[in-house]
């Protein structure tokens, strides 16, 4: 029986990364070719405005209090026992407390927006401006009311599925965009698209879900039972202080940028933004396939065998998130200068840290993957508010003093200062109740190794040129040749890096047991 559950969460885990990998192929080739349309048919300005609308409306998304994740870790185990009463106990509080906080967000919007000259600084009429901000806060007050199903193909290990809906629409919409942009240069009409594109996202999951789930009903009056209602509360009261430092750390940055920098240099950022999403959401895929066979896991094997699982899984992340962070930092200006146009690259300061910021993004996922399946959030939930003012504060002062590249400095202060401590503890003490302090000094010195790779791997292509298609593949060959012999050669005879190439040779040849 062990054998098989295993086999059904290798299975699962493979689906979820496969249909992800396939689909963020797709999507990343038309997202960029829809950026390289965009930077030729609208200013910077129209860049900038568009991540910080994201980042504003994800503060507003505050009041979702991270409940999503609490209610994926609640229906491992119905789902796993077969329970649909509680199954549809569940989605019903979801379904209420979703178009609550969806009325909740739309409300604080429309009060946010007479105040948007605050924070944008361009010349374009900030009537307009904010009639591109209410669009935007449409499109995401739409996913609460109509895509909170979603949550249920996740839990059940189906990520695939929504993945697959997710992607396919997104790349529809970056074909459609393009032709907007090239044929109108209309930027209300480019947001438009978004607003339709993701209400036909939100009704295919939520029709998906139907037929795949006929047990669902939540037509009936059904009410949590106690124990139920007392872990997803519990789960929730955590989550509200990590969703909050998360916004104050992820979500600020950009909204620090045009306040204090200008939307100008923000739409800049943006296409730094654009390229290392793309490479997030690649590297992402993993992370997110395997989550909901971590939480069966954890509610059905021992201590031990979920500690020695992380610590393989740690391993894999490192070696190709160490590897991609110092492609990056080779590649980033050369992609931009190329296809964007060589005045809308930054600095190599800013695109070092840039690529640093990745890396500890990514370095993160796997925490915040072990404390969803595990459910952990309560015992994390000082930290990200601690985190999250720190943030701020520096990125205040270091704004001030050092402009652009000062703010996105704080948030890598933060970052090795206290979540990269703070969060393997509570998961080694909390979850696999040992001690945290090797790993922690060894995730110092892996970042390290990371950096001095990225500095390396730099000055060692001093004689490629630095734009065209030759300098990206040149200099990506000489950061991927410096990256792979160094992590040969410091982690090569590592076990639990050859229990991930086993794992990847399974993966690729379909192997079994």
């Amino acid at each position: 029986m062990a054998n098989n559950t295993n086999e059904y969460r290798f299975r699962s885990s493979t689906r979820n990364a496969t249909v992800a990998v396939i689909t963020q192929i797709t999507m990343g080739i038309a997202s960029f070719l829809e950026r390289m349309v965009f930077n030729q048919c609208f200013i910077a300005d129209y860049l900038g405005f568009y991540s910080l609308f994201k980042n504003i409306i994800s503060v507003l998304s505050v009041a979702e209090l991270g409940l999503s994740v609490a209610i994926a870790y609640s229906l491992y185990a119905p789902l796993a026992e077969d329970n649909w009463e509680e199954v549809n106990a569940i989605m019903s509080f979801l379904r209420k407390v979703y178009f609550a906080i969806g009325t909740v967000i739309l409300l604080l919007g429309l009060a946010l927006a007479p105040f948007l000259h605050l924070l944008v600084t361009t010349e374009i009429p900030m009537a307009s401006v904010r009639l591109y901000f209410v669009v935007f806060l449409l499109s995401t007050v739409f996913e609460y009311y109509l895509s909170y199903k979603y949550i249920l193909l996740t839990a059940d290990q189906h990520e695939y599925v929504t993945t697959f809906i997710t992607n396919t629409t997104w790349t529809v919409m970056y074909l459609v965009q393009i032709c907007v942009s090239l044929f109108t240069h209309d930027f209300m009409i480019y947001s438009l698209c978004i607003l339709l594109f993701d209400i036909a996202r939100c009704i295919a999951i939520s029709v998906k879900a139907d037929k795949t789930y006929p047990e669902l009903n939540l037509r009936r009056q059904q009410r949590l039972g106690k124990d139920s209602e007392h872990k997803i509360i519990q789960n929730i009261k955590g989550l509200i202080f990590t969703k909050l430092g998360g916004v104050m750390v992820n979500s600020t940055d950009s909204i620090l940028i045009s306040a204090l920098v200008g939307s100008s240099i923000l739409g800049l950022y943006s296409n730094y933004q654009m390229i290392t999403n793309g490479l997030l959401g690649f590297s992402r895929i993993l992370p997110t396939a395997i989550t909901a066979s971590l939480g069966n896991m954890g509610a059905t094997e021992s201590n031990e065998h979920v500690a020695d699982g992380y610590r393989a899984i740690d391993m894999s992340f490192f070696m190709i998130y160490g590897l991609l962070a110092v492609a990056l930092l080779n590649i980033l200006n050369p992609i931009v200068g190329t296809f964007f146009g060589r005045d809308r690259c930054l600095p190599f300061s800013s695109a070092l840290i840039i690529s640093i910021l990745f890396y500890l993004y990514n370095s993160k996922s796997l925490f915040d993957t072990y404390k969803s399946s595990l459910g952990l959030y309560w015992y994390d939930r000082y930290r990200p508010i601690i985190s999250g003012i720190a943030n701020i504060i520096l990125s205040i002062v270091l704004g001030l003093v050092m402009g652009f590249n000062g703010i996105l400095l704080a948030t890598i202060i933060t970052y090795v200062a206290i979540d990269l401590w703070v969060e393997p503890m509570i998961i080694y003490h909390r979850g696999f109740h040992a001690s945290s302090h090797r790993y922690i000094i060894f995730a110092m010195a892996r970042l390290l190794l990371v950096v001095l790779m990225m500095l390396a791997s730099h000055y060692l292509s001093f004689w490629l040129p630095e734009f065209g298609l030759m300098a990206i593949l040149g200099r990506g060959a000489v950061a991927l040749a410096v990256g792979a012999l160094t992590l040969g050669l410091f982690f090569g005879r590592d076990k639990y890096v050859r229990q991930a190439i086993k794992a990847v040779k399974k993966f690729v040849f379909k192997k079994e047991g």
